[in-house]
């Protein structure tokens, strides 16, 4: 019987080969990749849990601007048709 690595025990082969792969694209480490993963998650989960009354439109705006910052439009694309795609 063979014996899992310690990634295979948390990540299925096939993901962890989507992931390099994704990760190899970027330019990237795959662990970075799942660190960075992992904490917006935890982030997105701990301020669901927060009371949204308590925040300010500073804190708001803050927080949009921290998660555009990984986040680039693919070229020629906009900010409008990306919200405006689908619609007729």
């Amino acid at each position: 019987m063979k014996m899992q690595s310690h990634w295979e025990q948390l990540i299925p082969p096939s993901l962890l080969a989507e992931i390099e792969a994704r990760a190899a694209a970027e330019h990237r480490s795959a662990s970075e990749m799942l660190r960075e993963a992992v904490e917006d998650y935890l982030r997105e989960r701990r301020g669901r849990s927060a009371n949204i009354s308590e925040r300010t439109p500073k804190e708001a705006a803050a927080r949009i601007l921290d998660r555009r910052k990984r986040h680039v439009l693919p070229e020629g694309e906009t900010i409008r048709e990306l919200m405006t795609y689908g619609r007729a």
